[in-house]
Order: structure tokens, then C-alpha cells, then sequence
């Protein structure tokens, strides 16, 4: 990782972005456990909400709140892949705020037909997101 200062704290971490709830450790917090929703309805700043790329996403409770506009990973196969980053993202959210923050992954996918698509898909589009947004830590693939 660059950038990093080397006093800077790298916090081990594992997620599940399951089909009905999403699951995040990150080392020194309770686990994250919030149901697999995603909105981009216009809601205030509720747990979960954060700005991604320009478009405002909630992830959990509140995302199931807003009614029929919310989308589910268990509503397709692909959405574990296609929703990795913006649920990651979502359970951060749930966790106090920091101004950056310094994770050492592991990531939970029991679909073996999908590993080849998470890390060519994904993994790259985590990295495009990483180097046009600052805020975001570069992650090692």
C-alpha cells in the first residue's frame, strides 16, 4: 500500500456481503450485521448512507425503508459481485467515522463460478474507483 504512514493503522478485517445480510469484522468494533439492501432514494443522513462516484447509496435498514426502492443481493446471483464495493462501503458506514480508513480484507464468496468474475470485475473496478478517489485506500489484489 502507498501513502501510508508508517504509524498508520491497517485494521484486519472480513466481509460477507450474503444474500440476506451482510456481515463485517473489522478488528477493535462489534460485527456489522445489516440486511443486503441497497437504495439510492433520496433520504436524510441515515446509518449506512454514503456517496459513492457522485451518486448517494444506503446500504441496510434504512435502504429497506425506503420502500419498493431498494435493490437485494438475493434478487440475482451476480449482485454478491456487482454490489461488493458499494455494500463495503455501506457497512463502513455503519462503524464511527474516520477520515480514512486502512483495511487488510478478507472477503467471504461461496460461489466458485463467481471468483473468476469478482476478481476481473470487481477487483479492477476496485482499483479504478481507488486511483480516481483519494478517500479510498488502494487495495493490494
Amino acid at each position: 500500500m502507498t501513502n501510508i504512514h508508517a504509524l498508520q493503522k491497517i485494521f484486519p478485517a472480513g466481509f460477507d456481503n450474503g444474500y440476506g445480510s451482510l456481515k463485517l469484522l473489522v478488528d477493535g468494533f462489534d460485527v456489522v450485521r445489516v440486511p443486503s439492501y441497497i437504495s439510492t432514494a433520496d433520504m436524510e443522513d441515515v446509518p449506512g448512507r454514503v456517496e459513492f462516484n457522485g451518486t448517494a447509496y444506503t446500504v441496510g435498514e434504512s435502504a429497506f425503508r425506503a420502500g419498493d426502492h431498494f435493490e437485494r443481493n438475493i434478487d440475482s446471483n451476480e449482485n454478491k459481485v456487482k454490489n461488493a464495493l458499494t455494500t463495503l462501503l455501506g457497512a463502513l458506514a455503519h462503524l464511527p467515522q474516520r477520515k480514512a480508513w486502512h483495511l487488510k480484507l478478507v472477503v467471504s464468496l461461496h460461489d466458485a463460478a463467481l471468483v473468476k468474475n469478482l476478481h476481473k470485475s470487481s477487483m479492477e473496478n476496485i482499483k479504478r474507483h481507488s486511483q480516481a478517489n483519494p478517500q479510498i485506500s488502494k487495495w493490494k489484489c
